[in-house]
């Protein structure tokens, strides 16, 4: 039974894959103004994410009551567990992910990513830094959010990683409120998910990503992730990078564990 829902949610995944791919590419070839293009992009990775979400029952609550009446575009740190997170984020037009030149360069993936609307960084080249810092302080400007994952790296959902504190530093260059953003996974196929059944979600380590997606089609029937949004936090509160990147990982760790 799990290898005939294999190949059924296969299939349906390679129909959605190819006219989302279809879709983009129109869009890429026919927009040319960057930021009504990255509109056209996020709003049809929408569809498809919702589209997604209900054939894969993947269930997303998110609770924004404390960010809801911001009048500013922001930048978002989260926690990072699983592809399955950029869904998760994906439930607006408006939140930009920030993605490094190597996964842009990945087989299919860069191009889902681009599709995606995300931006691209090089963490190995310091002369790109201040080019970086002018398209995200762009894209907050034009009326969109940026995510950043600040751990750099997926986690086995143990804990919050530690922050790379340089990812801070773009918080007090582009002088914008940070809103720390918590992901957990609480239901698999029902089921509380604890360490027996999280490698069917979190994506970590030496994983091999289509190898983990097809034990994902194959075995998972449903998914539930929280989505929790936490009090904006303003970096001028703070003296450096350092103090800013552990206070927000507090945040996150605390309720993350709760």
């Amino acid at each position: 039974m799990s290898y005939l829902r294999l190949f059924y949610r296969l299939n349906i995944f390679i129909v959605l894959l190819i006219l989302f791919l279809l879709i983009s590419l129109s869009i890429d070839l026919t927009v040319r103004n960057q930021h009504k293009k990255r509109r056209l992009f996020l709003k049809n990775a929408g569809i498809f994410r919702d589209i997604t979400c209900r054939i894969y029952k993947i269930n997303v609550l998110i609770d924004n009551t404390l960010i809801h009446k911001l009048d500013k575009n922001y930048l978002i740190l989260s926690n990072h567990l699983s592809y399955l997170d950029i869904i998760a984020l994906m439930y607006n037009n408006k939140n930009v992910f920030v993605s490094t030149t190597e996964v842009r360069d990945s087989f299919l993936i860069g191009k889902l990513a681009q599709y995606g609307g995300s931006v691209f960084i090089d963490r190995k080249n310091k002369n790109g830094i201040k080019e970086e810092i002018e398209m995200i302080k762009d894209l907050l400007h034009n009326g969109f959010n940026v995510v950043i994952f600040p751990e750099g790296t997926t986690s086995n959902g143990e804990c919050v990683l530690p922050f790379k504190s340089s990812f801070l530093e773009l918080a007090f260059l582009v002088d914008t409120l940070i809103v720390p953003c918590c992901i957990k996974y609480t239901k698999v196929n029902d089921e509380p998910v604890n360490e027996k059944n999280r490698d069917l979600l979190y994506y970590y380590g030496d994983m091999e990503f289509f190898s983990h997606f097809f034990t994902f089609l194959k075995n998972v029937k449903s998914v539930f992730i929280e989505v929790k949004f936490l009090k904006p936090e303003d970096p001028k509160n703070f003296k450096d990078r350092k103090e800013l990147s552990k206070y927000i990982h507090s945040k996150i760790e605390k309720c993350y564990k709760s």
